[in-house]
């Protein structure tokens, strides 16, 4: 089952900002449809290892509980 993603595209100083509100992810690009392809890009890469994006998140929580 595939889940929906919500995203913007906002112009932001003459370059267009393209942001996956769930996963706090921002692209950019010259036009508009450029910063959704690069958005999309982005969203794939992301995708593309979540076992790495796992271990990552499981060091940093480790590394939360060493510090108190």
């Amino acid at each position: 089952m595939a889940e929906k993603l919500n995203f913007t595209v906002d112009l932001e100083d003459g370059v267009f900002v393209a942001r996956c509100i769930e996963l706090d992810i921002t692209t950019d690009g010259l036009t508009k449809a450029e910063a959704v392809e690069n958005l999309k890009e982005a969203l794939n890469c992301y995708f593309a290892n979540p076992d790495e994006r796992l271990d990552r998140r499981l060091l940093g929580a480790e590394d939360e509980d060493d510090a108190r």
